[in-house]
């Protein structure tokens, strides 16, 4: 019987058995069972949509007929504690793992469209195994000067790639790295998140409250006078956050965060549309890794193809004098940075990724 004969046959119960209820649960753990990172609710003329996104790529598993969609989102808002009356705004939560089938949390994203409310609901692993450099399959010489870039006291690393790329994975394993013990001494290690995604031994973790004034720059700059060695900023998404970030690493700080581009020269091309002075991007950047995952050929599980930008003389002398973002990588790869499709290639000739594979990722 398919997933979508079950959910049928589930809510048609009478009410007096919860079926929403029963129906979410099933959906939820039958994806939990197949091993998918999303389970999609896509609202339509005819129903709402199920996929789940399975190694980055969308799969249909059936539809919830139009008379009961609108009840399924509702239980979804329930289970993750959102307001059930309003419809017209955008909200998040999370459903505990106790409640999601016991694999994980789930984190919920609801957004209004003109067929009714589209929700998207990401498992949260635990397991902590999975925050490992060495299992994420860089290059050797990308993972090197990563952990170089992260053993500095000071500078800003930060990290790009669409959603999906594995940015929390890899900004995870390296805070994992970090706050492991050298020579019986731990560094001081705080993050700022939107959410917290998974909780790392060793570190301090908080998270923002917009609603409350707690915005990324409003926490980092009370963070600051605690003196951190090691912030995590979730995300630098105006000039307030990244002006503080870049002073930050300026003053004897170790700043992580992401931000939203395509590449990692276009990473250093946003900053500076910021407003961020070059001679300060200069002197408090120490690397950018983009990076993107792919299915893999060689054995189940995805690849990560990344590219390293690391700051040196001679991208400092480009940065001077208003570059653009082919400026950047020209002088990046002078630096011994491998673009993207170069890393693609070597892993189509090492047999792990499909040629068509790369072009879907790599576009």
């Amino acid at each position: 019987m398919t997933l979508e004969d079950r959910l049928r046959r589930t809510l048609a119960l009478p009410d007096d058995q919860a079926p929403y209820g029963q129906a979410l649960r099933l959906l939820l753990e039958d994806a939990s069972s197949a091993g998918v990172s999303d389970v999609h609710l896509n609202p339509t003329p005819g129903g709402l949509e199920v996929l789940y996104r399975r190694d980055g790529v969308l799969l249909p598993q059936g539809l919830i007929d139009s008379a009961r969609a609108e009840r399924v989102i509702g239980k979804v808002k329930v289970l993750a504690g959102l307001l059930t009356y309003r419809h017209d705004v955008p909200q998040d939560g999370q459903i505990p793992a106790a409640q999601a089938g016991g694999r994980s949390d789930v984190r919920v994203s609801l957004f209004p469209t003109v067929h009714g409310e589209k929700a998207v609901l990401r498992f949260f692993l635990h397991d902590s195994d999975q925050f490992d450099l060495d299992r994420l399959g860089y290059a050797p010489a990308v993972a090197t000067r990563l952990r170089a870039a992260a053993a500095r006291p000071d500078g800003v690393i930060l990290l790009t790639g669409p959603s999906g790329s594995g940015k929390t994975t890899a900004i995870y394993s390296l805070l994992r790295e970090i706050a492991q013990p050298s020579g019986g001494i731990r560094r001081n290690v705080v993050t700022i998140e939107d959410p917290v995604e998974h909780a790392i031994p060793g570190i301090t973790q908080s998270q923002v409250n917009p609603p409350a004034g707690l915005t990324f720059a409003a926490a980092l700059r009370s963070l600051l006078r605690q003196d951190p060695q090691v912030i995590l900023v979730g995300e630098i998404r105006d000039r307030e956050t990244a002006h503080v970030a870049m002073e930050a690493g300026l003053t004897g700080h170790l700043v992580i965060s992401t931000i939203h581009s395509g590449t990692a020269a276009g990473v250093a091309v946003r900053v500076l549309e910021m407003g961020i002075e070059p001679h300060v991007l200069t002197a408090s950047l120490s690397c950018i890794l983009a990076q993107r995952l792919s299915r893999r050929l060689d054995r189940p599980g995805r690849q990560v193809i990344a590219e390293l930008l690391e700051m040196d003389d001679g991208l400092r002398r480009v940065i001077a004098g208003n570059p653009t973002r082919t400026d950047l990588e020209e002088a990046a790869v002078r630096g011994g940075m491998i673009p993207l499709r170069e890393d693609a290639a070597r892993l189509i000739r090492e047999g792990r990724i499909a040629p068509e594979e790369a072009a879907r990722v790599l576009g």
